[in-house]
């Protein structure tokens, strides 16, 4: 196990099989591995595509996987922590097989991630990843807890900031559980594999306004909305019940039963920094 990030490495075949057949990809796609450790899915992505790219931040189990496939054509594996690694790199100027063909502003990926996630480090891979234009399609896999909230409706108990933040940029589809028998180590939860499609464009209008009310709202989760939003962006009580009624949202309601249309819709009344004017031209 990986102690920075805590990672139980997939031993099964089967499930890995399952995994990598999920993943959309075509032989002229390129293809991202987040975290591939001993290479249970590189294995059956070796050669099914025409790049790809495996990021794995432990030297020894990189050096293994490049005396294992680092000579075929196509693969490169790279010794890095994703987190600090920069994803420009994939599409690098005079680079001979580029993973992804250059994109014009608006156009979309050809290029797909998947990845067996560390647990301890799914929340911040899953952000950069969603804040980069440059994919399609990901399939991952990730603690069950968190894939409950990344798919979470409003009303539930699992629905909260990672659910809107993944649910603005990205369609979500649970795709099934794994057991921890399938592990080495055997780790003490279930895990979920998921298929993130990416929007062509976020579903909010400005996402620092959006976030900022989201945060402001769910900081203080077990208020009702009208206290946390005017505690949580120091904003009159008067105004922010007016913004609320405005955007037909009951004050006296809690964060997770409000949808991101009505967190994006509140976005456009309360979501400028104080002081800031909120007209537009």
């Amino acid at each position: 196990m990986r102690s920075k990030w805590g990672q139980n490495f997939l031993a099964e075949a089967g499930v890995a099989r399952r995994i990598v057949a999920a993943l959309g990809a075509g032989p002229s796609d390129g293809v991202l591995e987040i975290g591939p450790g001993r290479g249970a899915l590189t294995q059956f992505l070796v050669g099914t595509t025409q790049a790809l790219t495996a990021v794995e931040l432990d030297r020894r189990l990189a050096e293994d996987l490049r005396r294992r496939w680092g000579s075929v054509p196509g693969v490169t594996i790279v010794q890095a922590d994703f987190l600090d690694w920069p994803l420009a790199e994939l599409a690098a100027p005079g680079a001979s097989e580029p993973l992804i063909r250059p994109l014009e502003e608006g156009a979309e990926g050809s290029l797909y991630v998947i990845g067996n996630l560390p647990y301890s480090a799914a929340g911040p891979i899953l952000r950069k990843l969603l804040a980069w234009r440059g994919w399609l399609e990901a399939v991952v896999m990730v603690q069950r807890e968190v894939a409950r909230r990344i798919a979470a409706a409003p009303g539930s108990g699992d629905y909260g900031i990672l659910s809107l933040l993944v649910q603005i940029k990205a369609e979500v589809e649970i795709l099934f559980d794994v057991r921890p028998s399938a592990f080495r180590p055997r780790p003490q939860v279930v895990s979920t594999v998921i298929r993130l499609r990416r929007l062509p464009a976020p579903r909010v209008r400005d996402e620092a306004a959006f976030f900022r009310v989201v945060h402001a709202a769910f900081d203080q989760r077990r208020k009702t909305l009208l206290n946390s939003l005017s505690h949580g962006l120091g904003i009159e009580k008067s105004r922010t019940e007016e913004a609320l009624r405005t955007c037909g949202l009951d004050p006296a309601a809690r964060p997770e039963t409000v949808s991101w249309e009505g967190f994006d819709r509140l976005s456009q009344h309360l979501g400028q920094p104080t002081g800031t004017s909120t007209q537009r031209t």
